[in-house]
């Protein structure tokens, strides 16, 4: 599975032409850059693509944490997923939510350690998002981190699922898969560049070109 970190309309249009992307991943950052508001942005991306939609929480402390995910909610689409920050009190949030919304999806975000990842775990959020460049911007190891975890949540039955993030290359992209992520959300760039290898393109030009001379 794949998702596609991007608020930009055209890209998600040309984007979500084929069927092989599972949904969008958003963040304050992403939206900002379109310049709309948080729900009109959102509206749209939903009106555009198909699967599943990550949405934000924004908030200084544990209720202003808690009332934004509501609102989020309020959003009306069963499509519509939570992401909520790893820390003390995006954890205690995520618990919340997921005991009295239990159908509601949620994505820890911004894990940088195999700790963090165990408590979200523990808080029962279906997937957590390791920030792969960040951390070896960091000297972190980031596939070691999801190797670890992997087997840890292998080994303890835990079904949350890792979604590797903040991708700089496909290289960074093959190995976070290969360290044993379960998915990934990737910018439009890397999504095209995945494909439109240059040796790719190049064999692909002289085949048409030898095609057309036997017509």
């Amino acid at each position: 599975m794949l998702y596609l970190d991007t608020a930009n309309i055209s890209e998600l249009k040309r984007a979500f032409s084929s069927t092989i992307l599972s949904g969008v991943t958003t963040n304050p950052t992403i939206l900002l850059k379109e310049n709309r508001k948080r729900e009109e942005s959102i509206n749209e991306i939903l009106a555009c693509t198909s699967g599943i939609v990550f949405v934000q929480t924004v908030g200084g402390n544990q209720d202003e944490i808690y009332h934004d995910a509501l609102k989020i909610l309020e959003f009306n689409s069963s499509r519509i997923a939570l992401k909520i920050p790893a820390h003390l009190e995006g954890i205690e949030v995520i618990k919340k939510i997921k005991d009295e919304y239990p159908q509601v999806k949620i994505l820890a975000t911004a894990i940088f350690s195999v700790d963090q990842a165990i408590l979200a775990a523990m808080a029962n959020s279906d997937f957590i998002a390791p920030y792969i460049n960040r951390m070896e911007n960091n000297n972190i190891d980031p596939y070691e981190v999801i190797k670890k975890t992997r087997k840890i949540y292998d080994d303890q039955g835990l079904e949350t699922k890792i979604l590797g993030a903040s991708f700089k290359n496909t290289n960074q992209l093959i190995n976070t898969f290969y360290a044993g992520a379960h998915t990934a959300t990737i910018s439009y760039d890397l999504y095209t560049n995945m494909a439109n290898k240059d040796l790719a393109l190049l064999s692909i030009k002289k085949f048409n070109e030898d095609a057309y001379k036997l017509m």
